[in-house]
């Protein structure tokens, strides 16, 4: 089983992120099918996210802060409730994954990628041609090799299409069908 921590945006996406997010979803359930994602929240893109796994059948895990408690989520999800600040609950996030998907956000989701390049954890980016106003975009583009501290290893791998990204996870976990 493959635990995908998925960092996301908060707020409204684009028509052509959701699209992008739903496209990663419905390739990682096909090639991972035992895959359970973990995410912030049940808000913005990260709903989007929820749904779409929900929908193909995959499990998914909320862990979030006390601002987000009080909201709804979907029959069969698992909400952890924290009790932890947003960057405290983020680096439980992170710290659950296997692996941190990047799918496009603000600081936090920038926040939850450079955390798991601290501790070590792969991080798959994806670079959205189209979306330059997202800050994770406006950041990959000034580290266009991916590394972030070489003295770590750390290194950001970007992927330009949902679903390549979704296979390449998936194959090098070393799980699902790929």
């Amino acid at each position: 089983m493959l635990q995908v921590a998925v960092a996301a945006y908060s707020g409204e996406p684009t028509a052509s992120l959701a699209e992008a997010a739903r496209s990663f979803v419905s390739e990682l359930a096909e090639s991972c099918r035992e895959a359970v994602l973990i995410l912030g929240g049940y808000r913005g893109l990260m709903r989007v996210v929820a749904d779409a796994a929900i929908a193909h059948g995959l499990r998914v895990v909320f862990v979030v802060p006390p601002a987000y408690e009080g909201d709804s989520y979907p029959r069969g999800s698992v909400v952890i409730r924290t009790g932890l600040g947003p960057r405290e609950r983020s680096s439980v996030l992170v710290r659950s994954g296997d692996v941190v998907a990047v799918l496009g956000g603000g600081v936090g989701t920038l926040f939850e990628a450079l955390l798991a390049c601290s501790y070590g954890i792969p991080v798959y980016y994806l670079r959205m041609a189209g979306e330059e106003s997202l800050l994770t975009e406006r950041f990959a583009g000034c580290l266009p090799d991916g590394v972030v501290d070489a003295r770590l290893g750390c290194r950001l791998r970007y992927f330009p299409e949902p679903h390549l990204m979704a296979r390449a996870l998936c194959r090098e976990a070393g799980v699902g069908r790929v």
